[in-house]
């Protein structure tokens, strides 16, 4: 997935991975991690994985500049 706007993460529990353009990053309680805008990115999750996400992509959404890109879906 890429999406216009960037995003802060924060593992409030549980244990799974990030995959930031290829590069695989496990993550578990207390981790943070960054998604810049319009970078590829996927999340798995090893067990039940409670996240809490910040963004700025309500001011793109007010611009009407949001985009977002599923690979698969999107030609």
């Amino acid at each position: 997935m890429r999406e216009v706007g960037s995003s802060v993460w924060q593992v409030f529990e549980g244990r799974g991975t990030v995959v930031l353009n290829g590069e695989s990053k496990v993550l578990e309680k207390g981790d943070l991690f960054v998604v810049p805008s319009w970078q590829e990115w996927s999340l798995h999750a090893e067990s039940e994985f409670d996240l809490f996400r910040f963004s700025d992509a309500p001011i793109f959404e007010r611009l009407n500049f949001n985009r977002t890109y599923i690979e698969g879906r999107n030609k």
